[in-house]
C-alpha cells in the first residue's frame, strides 16, 4: 500500500502476475488459454477451492494460536466476464465427490429404511409384551428390560453430506453445518440470491465461523444448533450492480459487525488495466489441471477421513524466514495504521490483512508442497502482496458506496477550495456561509471541527477577534496555490509558511 493519490490507487487496483507462485501462474495461464477469462477471475475462484479443499485438514500455527484456512472471496464483474465457465471447470472434482456422496447416502438410506422397519415391528412387540404384563400384574423386569434394549438398538438416521451449497439462509446454514457437513463452501457464480436471503442480515453466524469455527444458537421457538470445529468457505461470484446497492444499504452494519474486515473482494470493473498473462508455454500436450485436481481430491478425502477417525489436524507453520517477513509487513501495516496512514481510517481492515496474508499462503503452500506444511518465504510475499491487492479493492468499494461522514464533507470541501481561498487559512465564517449545506449551522460545525483537530487535519485560532480554521492536512502543494494567485515562485515562501502550525 502506498500513499493516497489517485495514479498509486490505480495501480494498487491492478494484479501483478509476476508476483504469484509460479503454480499459480501455470495454472492461470493454461485456465486462461482455455477459457479466455481474466487472470484476476482464475485466482480468485482458484483461492476459494483450495481454501476449502484444505480447511479441513490443516490449520495455521501463528505468534498466538492457531486460525483457519478457510477464507471469505467474492469476485463482482458484468455478464460475459467467464464467471460461470471458470467456476464450473474448477468445481468440476468437487461437485463429483458430492455426487459420490449422495449416492452413498442413498444407499444407506435405503438399507436405513429396512432396518427401521424391522425395528418398528420389533418394538411395537414388546410394548404389547410390556402392556400385557402390566395388565396382568406380573413382573415386568424381564420385559421392560428388553423393550429399553430394544429401543437402544433404533437405527441411527444416515446424515446426508453436502461439500457445498450455492444459496442458504442463515438457519439453513447453521443446519447443514451441525447435521452431517462440519467442513462446507457456500460457493455461488449468480450469488445474486444469497444477499437477498437472511444469511447477511445475521452475519454474527459467519463471523464466529471465520473465526471460532463455533455455532452457538439454541432457541425454544425453533431447532437450536451447538456445536464446534466447523469450518466454511466463501466463494460468491455476482453483478457489481447487486453487491452496491446492498452494500449502501448494509455496509455499515457489515463493517460495524467486522464481516468486512474478514471479506477479501475483488471488482473488476474498479481494475484500469487487467492483468498481462504472459504465454508461459504450449498447452497442446500438457495435463492441464490433472495435477491440480489430484492434489485437490487428496486433500478433501484427507479431511474427511480425519474427521471420521477424530484426528487432529496437520499444522502449517512458518519457515524462519517467512517468520522474519511476516513481523516485517506486521510492522509496516502497523505503522500505516497510525494517525496519518493510510490504513489510520480502516483500521478494522487493516486489523485483519497479517491473517489474511497468512491464510492464503498456507492454501497456496499446500499446493505448491502438499507433503510439507512449512510456508515459504516466497509463498509468503506472494499472500502478503494477494492480501493487500483485495484490500485496497474493498477499501475503495465501500468508500465508493457510503455517505460520507461530517469530518469527509468538510476535507473535501476544504480540499477543493483551498486554491481559489489563496491560503490555508479559512475564516469560520466562510465556512458557515459556503460550506457543506449539513455543516451551515454554528451547533453542528463546531463538534467536527474540534474532532478534525484532534485528528491532526486542521488548526482552531483566532486573530484580531476573527475566528480562522487553518487546514494543515491538505494535499495541495503550497507551489500550486502560488501558480493559480500568479504569485512568481521566488516569492511564494509566505504561502509555505503559511500551511506551518501556528504558534499558541
Amino acid at each position: 500500500m502506498s500513499k493516497k493519490n489517485s495514479s498509486t490507487k490505480n495501480i494498487e487496483l491492478s494484479l501483478k502476475f509476476q508476483t504469484l507462485p509460479t503454480f499459480a501462474q501455470q495454472l492461470i495461464s493454461y485456465i486462461h488459454y482455455k477459457t479466455g477469462a481474466p487472470a484476476e477471475l482464475i485466482l480468485t475462484v482458484l483461492l476459494g477451492i483450495m481454501a476449502f479443499a484444505c480447511q479441513d485438514k490443516f490449520d495455521i500455527q501463528l505468534k498466538n494460536g492457531k486460525t483457519f484456512t478457510s477464507l471469505y472471496l467474492q469476485f463482482l464483474a458484468k455478464s460475459g466476464s467467464r464467471k460461470s465457465t471458470v467456476f464450473r471447470l474448477l468445481m468440476e472434482e468437487i461437485f463429483r465427490l458430492e455426487k459420490e456422496l449422495k449416492e452413498n447416502f442413498m444407499l444407506k438410506e435405503k438399507v436405513y429404511d429396512q432396518k427401521y422397519a424391522s425395528w418398528e415391528v420389533e418394538l411395537k412387540e414388546y410394548k404389547k409384551q410390556y402392556s400385557k404384563a402390566i395388565r396382568q400384574k406380573n413382573d415386568v423386569t424381564e420385559v421392560l428390560k428388553a423393550l429399553e434394549e430394544c429401543q437402544r438398538r433404533k437405527p441411527v438416521v444416515p446424515a446426508k453430506k453436502y461439500l457445498t451449497k450455492n444459496d442458504s439462509t442463515s438457519e439453513g446454514l447453521r443446519k447443514v453445518l451441525a447435521q452431517g457437513s462440519p467442513s462446507l463452501m457456500l460457493g455461488s457464480d449468480e450469488a445474486g440470491g444469497v444477499f437477498d436471503s437472511s444469511l447477511f442480515r445475521d452475519i454474527s453466524v459467519l463471523n464466529s465461523l471465520w473465526g471460532e469455527g463455533r455455532i452457538s444458537d439454541s432457541r425454544a421457538s425453533r431447532d437450536s444448533y451447538d456445536v464446534d470445529d466447523v469450518r466454511l468457505t466463501i466463494l460468491l461470484l455476482l453483478q457489481p450492480a447487486i453487491f452496491n446497492d446492498f452494500l449502501s444499504k448494509q455496509g455499515k452494519k457489515l463493517r460495524n459487525s467486522g464481516f468486512l474486515a474478514r471479506l477479501l473482494l475483488i471488482d473488476l470493473e474498479q481494475i484500469p488495466e487487467l492483468c498481462d498473462i504472459p504465454d508461459i508455454c504450449s498447452w497442446s500436450d500438457e495435463p492441464g489441471l490433472d495435477g491440480f485436481f489430484s492434489i485437490l481430491v487428496k486433500h478433501l478425502q484427507d479431511g474427511i477421513q480425519r474427521r471420521e477417525n477424530n484426528e487432529e489436524r496437520i499444522c502449517i507453520t512458518l519457515s524462519e524466514e517467512a517468520k522474519a517477513l511476516w513481523e516485517t509487513q506486521n510492522k509496516r501495516i502497523r505503522e500505516l495504521m497510525q494517525l496519518g496512514g493510510e490504513l489510520y481510517h480502516y483500521d478494522d481492515f487493516g486489523s485483519r490483512i497479517m491473517e489474511q496474508a497468512t491464510r492464503i499462503a498456507a492454501v497456496m503452500q499446500m499446493f505448491i508442497t502438499p507433503d510439507s506444511p512449512i510456508i515459504t518465504r516466497n509463498t509468503f510475499l506472494s499472500a502478503a502482496k494477494i492480501s493487500e491487492w483485495c484490500i485496497t479493492h474493498l477499501i475503495l468499494k465501500v468508500d465508493s458506496t457510503r455517505k460520507p461522514s461530517e469530518k469527509e464533507k468538510l476535507l473535501f470541501w476544504l480540499e477543493e477550495h483551498v486554491i481559489s481561498n489563496k491560503s490555508y487559512d479559512f475564516r469560520r465564517h466562510t465556512i458557515r456561509r459556503d460550506g457543506p449545506y449539513s455543516l451551515r449551522n454554528i451547533e453542528r460545525l463546531i463538534p467536527v471541527l474540534n474532532e478534525l483537530e484532534k485528528d491532526g487535519m486542521v488548526q482552531l485560532f483566532k486573530e484580531d477577534g476573527v475566528d480562522y480554521v487553518k487546514y494543515i492536512g491538505s494535499e495541495v502543494h503550497p507551489f500550486d496555490i502560488a501558480k493559480a494567485s500568479k504569485i512568481p515562485l521566488i516569492s511564494s515562501g509566505s504561502i509555505v509558511f503559511n500551511k506551518l502550525l501556528k504558534n499558541e
